[in-house]
């Protein structure tokens, strides 16, 4: 039987390294942080409404692809209930005990990648 991944979700093992990332490249540097925002898909939503129905808040992870490039820069959604964050979901169709990724990402950094939008916007 195939798997069904949520879309937008992230190995949780990449997710951890770009967090990492992100905190080893702000305590190195003095950066310039240029991303202004980030556009999040409303897959992203959907999903974790979908797969975690009983969450009461969604945390957001700053994490980077690059540890040393800011604008490498991804915005992480991970689930949260009753006070923890829930990383991993039953994997469907998988065995007792395995797992799949709660961690979704299809963010995209706006700048660099973002065109600023027309009219009145926060991005101006």
């Amino acid at each position: 039987m195939p798997v069904n991944y949520p879309d937008g979700t992230i190995p949780v093992s990449t997710a951890k390294e770009w967090a990492a990332n992100w905190r080893t490249f702000i305590s190195n540097n003095n950066p310039a942080f240029v991303t202004r925002s980030f556009l999040i898909p409303i897959c992203d939503f959907q999903n974790i409404i979908l797969y975690n129905p009983d969450a009461e808040a969604v945390k957001a992870f700053i994490g980077l692809t690059d540890p040393a490039d800011a604008e490498s820069a991804q915005l992480m959604l991970v689930p949260v209930s009753a006070g923890e964050e829930l990383l991993t979901l039953p994997l469907v169709g998988g065995g007792v005990g395995d797992t799949q990724s709660n961690v979704y990402d299809v963010t995209t950094a706006c700048p660099p990648t973002c065109v600023t939008s027309p009219g009145d916007t926060l991005d101006s």
